[in-house]
């Protein structure tokens, strides 16, 4: 990155760079970067980099964003007052529906996971997949057998078709 500028928003620190892989301008929150290394040649901010306008926060959502859509239990109801919702409608019991727009479908992935049981993606399928895939793969390593599957260590379950 060739960094424009540190700032605060919310209570959070941020760097605003361009981004060499991106070719875009990116905030950076600083609490969540790992390793700095300080390269031999100095930031080249391109002439066409502008820094963001803050006022209204660091995300600010647009019909261009992936838009997805999760059955949340009561216990997950926090998203909708923590996240911008474009809709919120009960469901079955005490399940809600909410729709949010994201920044790209792999930091979904990343957010549903770090939810609870109480979550689920209704939309997009490609979403539900890659979730459904991760969390299996998880399960997997940890040698937890899943529902349905059959598992070298059980002999005693026969071939499964799925």
């Amino acid at each position: 990155i060739d960094p424009l500028r540190m700032l605060m928003v919310g209570g959070r620190a941020y760097v605003e760079a361009w981004c060499r892989r991106a070719e875009a301008v990116r905030l950076f929150r600083a609490d969540r970067i790992d390793a700095v290394t300080e390269l031999d040649e100095p930031a080249v901010v391109p002439p066409q980099a502008r820094p963001h306008d803050l006022t209204d926060g660091v995300f600010r959502p647009s019909p261009d964003l992936p838009l997805i859509t999760l059955r949340i239990g009561r216990g997950e109801r926090w998203i909708t007052e923590y996240y911008p919702c474009e809709r919120v409608e009960a469901g079955d019991g005490d399940q809600w529906l909410v729709s949010l727009r994201v920044t790209d479908l792999g930091w979904a992935r990343r957010f549903v996971l770090g939810l609870g049981p109480e979550v689920s993606v209704v939309a997009p399928a490609e979403l539900a997949d890659q979730v459904r895939a991760q969390a299996l793969a998880a399960l997997e390593a940890y040698g937890t057998p899943v529902l349905g599957a059959a598992t070298s260590a059980d002999p005693a379950v026969g071939a499964v078709t799925q």
